[in-house]
Formats: structure tokens, sequence, C-alpha cells
């Protein structure tokens, strides 16, 4: 009989490297200053393209968050269907531990 088996393991390994990936981001946007003191005629357009891209950093680092949580949930529901599956064969009638079956 072949095995049934869902790998919880990775969903989980790729899971960690999401969030840190989000965490790569959110440090990126930490080290961004701006120069309040000049008056340089393009610092008010530098101000909101820095603000423009820390928000959009932050919005991405959100969804790495929630679809590698998304990842490690899903993950997680796959293993216990299969372990129901694998319980229903182990079992059934056609189980080679019955006598059923092929060995």
């Amino acid at each position: 009989m072949s095995e049934i088996k869902s790998s919880l393991t990775v969903a989980e390994e790729i899971s960690v490297q999401f969030s840190q990936v989000a965490s790569g981001f959110l440090a990126v946007n930490e080290v961004i200053d701006t120069a309040e003191r000049t008056t340089v005629s393009g610092n008010t357009n530098a101000k909101n393209s820095l603000a423009s891209l820390h928000n959009r950093a932050q919005r991405l680092s959100n969804a790495l968050t929630r679809d590698g949580n998304n990842i490690h949930s899903v993950a997680k529901e796959f293993s216990a269907i299969d372990q129901k599956i694998k319980n229903s064969f182990e079992l059934s009638p056609y189980s080679s531990s019955l006598g059923g079956g092929k060995s």
C-alpha cells in the first residue's frame, strides 16, 4: 500500500522563510531617515516618496506574514486530513493487516 504523507515540516520551514522576508522589509523600513532641516526644492518629493515606500513595504510585509501563516494553517489541515485517510485505510477491509489487499 502506498504511503499517505503530507509534509508539515516543509510548510513550517516555508512559513518561517516568509516571516524572515517580512522582517527584512520592516528592517529596511526602519533605516529610512529624512532630512528635516533642509529646504532643497526636491526635499518634499523625497519625503513623499520615502513615505510611500515605507507604506508599501509595510503592506508587503503584512501580506507575507499573513500568507506564511496561511501556508502553515493549510498544511496543518492537510496533515490532519491525511491522518484521517490513513487511519481509514488501516481499518479498511482491504487493509493488508486484516488479510486483504497486497503487502
